[in-house]
């Protein structure tokens, strides 16, 4: 049960991807638990997920420890009996008499326990990193009750992302799987909190999944390394830029994270993709390299970018943009100094600051306290939170 206890870092969707390709590279098979819907608050929103091994090793959490434990005794039960099936836990009574675990969360929580060979397993993951690698939010719909199985089966899954969609399981005569379709903008407009239709003796099980931010580090010192390993335990994708030609000593300093080499910053684009869903942070500690890794983002259409320094020298650098004769395009996206304002020094807790801020900024949240928050904390964002309502 080792691996149980790392719950930071094992929550992601990158997480579980990672899970289920072990499963289907081992060929031993697994019981994935997902939240498919909330009433009320929970520790996580829909899409939450957790996986459950044979030896009764998980990755993964799914309420913070609240129900962990219960859940991996349904999946013995589930992967014995070979058939998907539904859990509801109401954990809105602040007492021990549910569970006999005072869980106090304050919210109804159905929980879709479905046993995967290694081959659905492995086509699982191949949808869900469809998602994290796309340029836009996905819809995942879940087959979560059905009455008869000539029309869909329970746990049959649809990516829907367009024109391509991609489907697991069986979803029989196709019938609620075209009315999904029909549903997937309201999905994409419920956000974190998810969405659950009927048609008819099926019901559906919307969650919204969003791509993976793409974090870009123009610069290889050693106050990238916190920043590379907090990304990667946030299930980010990392790239870090170096000038240097890349040996593989020096790559191994970023694990989790691609090391290119740009020679050039002007030519930052040809080295890495910069959309919008990507957040840069410029920190080469060398003014006249920085300098250009700014003109070539401010240039992009990036979503963020972060300059390591004191506000003197970033705006040194716009003065010496403009006088060069470049258009300043998209300033708002630049945050210099880099990172929120919640104190610390040295490299951690910069790095703290920067993926904070990267957060936030992503999410469109303003980054204050939560007790200051008026509403409820799952709405609707670009990457979602984690935190118990």
């Amino acid at each position: 049960m080792e691996e149980a206890a790392h719950i930071d870092g094992m929550t992601t969707h990158r997480a579980i991807v990672e899970a289920l390709r072990t499963t289907a590279a081992s060929g031993t098979p697994i019981v994935l638990a997902t939240v498919v819907r909330v009433t009320g608050s929970s520790y996580g929103g829909v899409g939450t997920r957790m996986v459950v091994r044979v030896d009764g090793s998980t990755v993964g959490i799914v309420s913070g420890g609240c129900l962990e434990t219960d859940l991996a005794e349904q999946a013995k039960r589930v992967h014995n009996d070979g058939t998907a099936k539904v859990v509801t836990y109401d954990t809105r009574a602040d007492d021990d008499a549910a569970w006999g675990l005072g869980l106090g969360c304050n919210g109804l929580i159905d929980v879709l326990l479905e046993p995967m060979t290694p081959v659905i397993a492995g086509a699982f993951a191949v949808l869900l990193e469809e998602a994290l690698n796309a340029t836009s939010a996905s819809v995942l719909a879940t087959v979560i009750q059905s009455a008869d199985d000539e029309k869909s089966v329970v746990a049959a899954h649809a990516l829907l992302n367009g024109d391509a969609d991609q489907t697991t399981g069986d979803w029989g005569d196709r019938g609620a799987l075209n009315s999904a379709r029909g549903d997937a903008g309201e999905a994409l407009a419920a956000g974190r909190r998810g969405l659950v239709r009927e048609y008819g003796d099926v019901n559906v099980a919307f969650e919204v999944v969003h791509p993976a931010v793409r974090l870009v580090i123009c610069g290889s010192g050693p106050d990238v390394i916190p920043l590379v390993r907090f990304g990667a335990e946030l299930g980010w994708t990392s790239t870090v830029v170096d000038h240097r030609p890349i040996e593989h000593a020096h790559a191994e300093r970023f694990p989790g994270a691609r090391v290119v080499e740009c020679a050039d910053p002007m030519k930052l684009a040809s080295s890495v993709a910069l959309t919008p869903q990507t957040a840069a942070v410029v920190m080469s500690h060398h003014f006249a390299r920085d300098l250009d890794y700014v003109r070539a983002l401010l240039a992009s259409d990036v979503g963020y970018i972060g300059v390591l320094g004191p506000r003197a020298r970033a705006e040194r650098m716009l003065a010496d943009i403009s006088s060069a004769g470049y258009t300043l395009r998209g300033t708002e996206r630049m945050h210099a100094p880099v990172g929120m304002d919640i104190g610390g020094d040295g490299p951690n807790a910069i790095a703290l600051s920067i993926i904070a801020e990267v957060s936030a900024v992503l999410s469109d949240r303003s980054g204050g306290h939560l007790r200051d928050r008026k509403g409820p904390l799952h709405a609707s964002a670009a990457l979602g939170g984690s935190a118990k309502q």
